[in-house]
């Protein structure tokens, strides 16, 4: 969602009351009229029956869009009830052109089938005031959660699905990035541990383990991902550094080392960027750094088709991933499954994990590596002490990719492995955090 107010405007544009009122007055003129037409051939009776069909399945599409979409819509709200009456009441303007009624007609909405509802247009009555009911319930909702964003300060959130349909979000500006702090009392250095992309703290658990009583680790979730899935409602590159660096200035100010996988080194750099005072050294696990939008999109769609939709600009990520987070629960329940078939090395929180996020925070993150990363800049003339961990066998993140991007004041580390390096590697991965190590010339550990 842009910060923009005019995209918040455009976004409200169905629920203005001028535009609601003119579509009110058209829809019962047209309905006035299809009762009307009814009389030709004595069956007006028809005409509540198909009515109320319609209005049920109109509200229930309606609702769907808003749960699966995060927004109301289309612009043109009460038309879908006259669209979907005109649809179940085709066959009787084919029975005008003399084509009898026939069981396949139930096509349309169940026009037969929906004369033989036990209790008749009484039942139907009240399938189609609940499904109204229904929709203008969650709606209310959407409304309420969306003004009290606003009044927080907050961009409205405008395009969150799941359960953000019926909440507002937290303001990330009042509330850390939910984290994990472990080794709190220990004297060595401090790490933050920054995930990439799809993913959360759960992935750096093995690296953890290995860090042991050697650093004070703090690994949070960034924002609209994991346990932080309830912060914020705007998901660019800025706003996830503002957040990590609100979560190092409440944890004693820094400086810190800094460490980050994937799409999580593009957060890392930001903030190094913004506060270099809070950040000792940067360890950039494979950092999710391409030399340009073009081979991004190759790297990243090439290994996800989802990811590929998204940065295609395709309205079936916008669904699919809408539709993910309308059934978060049963996914988060089979998620662990699916991946022990799939590769059994895989954790369960890590998997779960990966399906707990919001749509809009994966869609902006997919665009921060696209349009504005700052990883090329950096790995070409860092400003802080820098080390890159790669993995030789890496389809993501190419190793090679990354050798021509990195200026010589970088530290490279080669590992066997591939994008899981915190999962595969955990001990030499610790190990580069805790010292790095120069192996520019080596093809290996």
């Amino acid at each position: 969602m842009s910060a923009d107010p005019d995209g918040w405007s455009r976004a409200y544009r169905p629920l203005q009351p001028l535009s609601l009122a003119v579509q009110l007055v058209l829809l019962v003129v047209a309905e006035i009229a299809l009762y009307a037409s009814y009389s030709a051939h004595d069956a007006r009776f028809h005409w509540a029956t198909h009515f109320l069909v319609g209005l049920a399945y109109a509200s229930l599409v309606l609702l769907l869009r808003l749960l699966i979409t995060g927004a109301p819509g289309p612009r043109l709200l009460l038309p879908m009830v006259l669209a979907f009456h005109l649809y179940a009441m085709l066959p009787d303007l084919l029975f005008r052109g003399g084509v009898p009624h026939y069981r396949w007609m139930d096509v349309f909405l169940g026009h037969v089938a929906a004369h033989y509802l036990p209790g008749g247009d009484g039942s139907w009555l009240l399938i189609a005031l609940a499904s109204l009911g229904l929709y203008v319930g969650v709606l209310t909702a959407w409304i309420r959660a969306r003004r009290a964003e606003a009044a927080l300060g907050l961009p409205p959130g405008i395009g969150l699905t799941g359960m953000a349909v019926l909440r507002p979000q937290r303001d990330p500006a009042q509330t850390d990035l939910v984290h994990d702090e472990h080794q709190a009392g220990v004297q060595g250095p401090s790490v933050v541990l920054l995930h990439g992309l799809g993913a959360s703290a759960a992935f750096w658990r093995p690296v953890v383990r290995e860090l042991g009583g050697q650093a004070r680790t703090i690994v949070p979730d960034l924002l609209g991902f994991g346990a932080s899935i309830r912060l914020g409602t705007h998901f660019h590159l800025d706003d996830q550094a503002a957040a990590v660096v609100r979560l190092i200035e409440r944890h004693g100010g820094g400086p810190v080392v800094l460490v980050a996988h994937s799409y999580g080194a593009a957060v890392a750099v930001a903030v190094a960027k913004d506060r270099p005072d809070l950040v000792r050294r940067l360890v950039l696990v494979a950092p999710a750094a391409f030399a340009d939008a073009t081979e991004a999109r190759e790297r990243i769609g090439g290994r996800s088709w989802i990811a590929r939709k998204t940065m295609s600009g395709s309205p079936v990520a916008d669904i699919a991933c809408g539709t993910m987070c309308l059934l978060r629960r049963p996914l988060v329940t089979l998620a662990p499954r699916v991946a022990a078939r799939v590769s059994p090395d895989i954790p369960e929180d890590v998997a779960r994990d990966a399906v707990t996020y919001v749509w809009p925070a994966y869609r902006d993150a997919l665009t921060s590596l696209i349009d504005d990363s700052p990883l090329p800049g950096w790995l070409a003339d860092p400003t802080l002490a820098t080390t890159v961990v790669m993995g030789l066998d890496d389809q993501t993140v190419l190793a090679s990719g990354l050798e021509r991007l990195m200026g010589p004041d970088v530290d490279a580390v080669r590992l066997p492995g591939t994008h899981g390096l915190p999962m595969e590697r955990p001990v030499e991965v610790a190990q580069a955090i805790l010292h790095g190590r120069n192996t520019r010339a080596s093809t290996a550990l």
